[in-house]
């Protein structure tokens, strides 16, 4: 069982938070380039979210993991890329930086770039997900499958992501890793318009993590 979250600065639980209160009050989500400077100097955090990297590349894939969750989205790619070099063989490095590409509070995303990331552990969908060393782990790398599909519209993918999520979520609901990206998935559902259902879900998802870890 993986450990909770102990602190995770102005992060992805704050900002669901933050998003739940915008849509009962009808304003609109500051954009991840207005967050002001007080917020990207914010301590990251830390959490556990154990891999079979080598201790480096473990270390670097932490770090990543930590950028993304407080929206430092081009940090947290360097970080991967740097667990990758470290420990080519580990899954979890790619997943990351994959991950790194899609942006759902501001309907973003870079398919393209998502999937070369993950040509780079393997050319074959089949192959990558055979090289996870473990059934959570080949979860996670396939949640990235599903997202970055070679088929279906963004909002397709966007929704097929969102129920593996869910999944992940339900088969261990202690995991606040598998939680916390549930929740960030219901938040891309709506295709950047704002749906008040899905900030309500999210923040219902999120909020006891929240509580427990301020």
């Amino acid at each position: 069982m993986m450990s909770p979250v102990r602190h995770l600065g102005l992060s992805v639980l704050a900002l669901l938070v933050i998003a739940h209160l915008a849509a009962a009050q009808g304003v609109p989500m500051p954009m991840s380039h207005e967050m002001p400077d007080t917020a990207r100097a914010a301590v990251l955090g830390t959490i556990s979210f154990p891999t079979k990297a080598n201790p480096a590349s473990h270390a670097a894939f932490i770090r990543g993991v930590l950028l993304m969750h407080n929206f430092h989205y081009p940090e947290a790619a360097a970080e991967f890329e740097k667990a990758e070099k470290l420990d080519p063989t580990d899954v979890m490095g790619y997943w990351g930086e994959a991950m790194t590409y899609s942006h759902p509070v501001w309907n973003q995303q870079d398919a393209a770039a998502a999937r070369a990331a993950l040509r780079k552990l393997a050319d074959k969908r089949e192959v990558r997900l055979s090289l996870a060393s473990n059934a959570r782990e080949r979860a996670w790398l396939e949640s990235a499958e599903i997202l970055y599909a070679e088929t279906g519209t963004k909002a397709q993918r966007d929704t097929a992501w969102s129920l593996a999520m869910k999944k992940m979520h339900e088969a261990n609901p202690n995991d606040h890793e598998a939680t916390t990206f549930y929740a960030l998935s219901l938040l891309g559902l709506n295709q950047g318009q704002r749906e008040a259902v899905a900030y309500q879900k999210a923040y219902e998802l999120v909020l006891p993590v929240f509580r427990a870890h301020p």
